[in-house]
């Protein structure tokens, strides 16, 4: 049996795999989506990559097919063909003013790195309240609960002529999600399962395409109905409604470290005494061990954040206004879902993607120097040093050499000299000291010195002489 949640009665015989899947289109913004029925034919092997578009895959054969399926009671999977894709997101400005107070790291999904991914399935949507339900009914999942006590579910107002059990099941722990994908033979999806899953290899910011849509609204529908929220592949939901958990825990600096070569954060550095802090807070102003923090997915593809999984018999002591990065998934909240995902089986015949990944350039050669584009976030004076000394870019020996790869804090007239291109507004740790643009603009930007303490949060990009 399949159960379209939230979406238009389908006509005996018309394709039950639309409750969760669609054929990407690209749609007019703000132009309800009536899309047309999805064509039987396709290339019998495909010459160029044009031929085997979005939300199709290349079989064993080389013929180009649409994406397999697998249906569920509430719903399906989509096989999510094998290959390569940009992780990561770049932020369009480097701004450490607010976090110069509070240390914290804002943009943890920076900086992008390559991944490969094997085939897999996942869910085409979110799992819904009513999908849910029937866990607990079984006996198996737990009642749901937010941190303020409630349910989690939208108001009257929300709800309209929607059917409650269609709209998105949040308010659960990472342990309850994982619970439910485990009764149903699946497992949550893992980070890059997830980020692939919504961007594509084209590495789009948002899974419908590279530009933000300012009708998409913050309250939550009914599971798959946004026609416009459609990924490359053709699954629903990664861009609005619940923001999602996955299988990976949180750690700050997780795509930072894929060009580290050691440690640069010290145990008592800026970042390490600022969370201690919070952490202390949530505990009522005493030590505790909260759990664990995982990382939660949404908006942004590639952007990341953390919430907690509580330890048994723990609690939050002080609700915070918003999490330690300033988002506000600090544990279950009334807006945290989740989809589960699935190895593929033996037998299932493995797809791979039609086009390859774009590459994207992760340092740049300016002039006489080259810059390296990831950025150290929260760092004192002796983090960034360190920070450039262990770096390790693409094509930086794989064993870092003693005294590091050249990589460097620049000087004030460096910073100049490629002003264009480094970022700002800061401040940044430079050689002199710390530095920040005083007019931003991209143009006539000017960068000059800044008054801080060696102790004090700032950020970090390194660069180094040809």
């Amino acid at each position: 049996m399949s159960i379209s949640i939230g979406c238009a009665p389908q006509d005996e015989g018309s394709d039950p795999r639309q409750a969760y899947y669609d054929e990407p289109h690209v749609i007019p913004m703000g132009v309800p989506y009536k899309g047309p029925a999805i064509a039987e034919d396709s290339p019998e092997a495909v010459v160029s990559a044009d031929e085997c578009g979005r939300g199709r895959g290349i079989d064993p054969e080389g013929a180009c097919v649409r994406l397999a399926t697998r249906e569920h009671e509430f719903g399906g999977m989509v096989q999510i063909p094998a290959g390569a894709f940009m992780r990561g997101d770049i932020p369009s400005r480097y701004d450490a003013g607010h976090t110069r107070e509070r240390a914290y790291v804002q943009h943890a999904g920076q900086p992008l790195f390559q991944d490969h991914l094997p085939s897999y399935w996942i869910d085409g949507y979110e799992i819904s309240r009513l999908a849910y339900a029937k866990c607990v009914d079984d006996g198996t999942c737990t009642l749901p609960v937010c941190l303020d006590g409630t349910d989690g579910r939208p108001t009257e107002a929300q709800i309209g002529t929607a059917d409650l059990g269609a709209f998105p099941q949040t308010c659960v722990t990472h342990e309850q999600a994982q619970t439910y994908c485990e009764w149903r033979g699946a497992r949550l999806p893992t980070e890059a399962e997830w980020e692939y899953a919504a961007r594509g290899p084209e590495g789009w910011i948002y899974p419908w395409g590279h530009d933000f849509r300012d009708e998409l609204g913050l309250a939550l529908g009914p599971v798959g109905y946004d026609p416009l929220d459609i990924s490359y592949f053709g699954l629903k939901g990664f861009g609005g409604n619940a923001i999602e958990w996955v299988a990976d825990a949180y750690i700050d600096d997780a795509n930072l470290s894929h060009y580290l070569g050691g440690k640069f954060r010290s145990e008592t550095g800026p970042l390490a005494r600022s969370w201690a802090a919070w952490k202390q807070g949530l505990c009522g102003g005493e030590d505790c061990e909260l759990g664990q923090r995982y990382v939660v997915k949404g908006g942004r593809t590639g952007a990341r954040a953390g919430a907690w999984q509580l330890a048994p018999g723990q609690s939050i002591v002080t609700l915070p206004t918003s999490n330690f990065e300033g988002d506000r998934a600090v544990a279950q909240h009334a807006r945290l879902g989740f989809r589960c995902a699935a190895d593929l089986e033996p037998e299932q015949p493995i797809l791979t993607v039609p086009v390859p990944a774009v590459p994207l350039p992760l340092y740049r050669q300016e002039g006489k120097y080259d810059m390296f584009l990831a950025v150290a976030e929260v760092v004192n004076r002796e983090e960034a040093v360190r920070y450039c000394s262990v770096l390790r870019a693409p094509g930086d020996p794989e064993e870092l050499p003693e005294g590091g790869n050249g990589w460097r804090l620049p000087t004030l007239e460096e910073i100049r000299e490629v002003a264009l291109w480094f970022g700002g507004p800061g401040p940044f740790w430079a050689v002199e000291g710390a530095v920040e643009q005083t007019y931003v603009d991209t143009q006539t930007a000017e960068w000059g010195p800044v008054e801080a303490n060696d102790d004090e949060p700032l950020m970090a990009r390194c660069i180094r002489s040809h």
